[in-house]
């Protein structure tokens, strides 16, 4: 049985098409979009994780790369 996920990821929009991602209160990566529309989501350490045509997408991106262990119990 998966135990219930005691922390959320949270976005907030900083300016016009930028995004900070945070979990557990600790800053987690950014959402950048580009003058052409597209998505570019970054790591916490400014590292591109790839480039998306929604925000959508790139949030979850970022909320899968930064949240796996929190919904699968340990030793999955």
């Amino acid at each position: 049985m998966n135990s219930p996920r005691s922390e959320e990821t949270t976005w907030a929009r900083v300016e016009d098409g930028f995004y900070v991602g945070s979990l557990g209160g600790e800053f987690f990566g950014y959402i950048d979009r580009e003058a052409e529309g597209r998505y570019v989501a970054y790591d916490s350490h400014s590292r591109s994780v790839g480039r998306f045509s929604t925000r959508a997408g790139a949030v979850e991106e970022l909320n899968r790369l930064t949240a796996p262990s929190l919904s699968a119990p340990e030793g999955e």
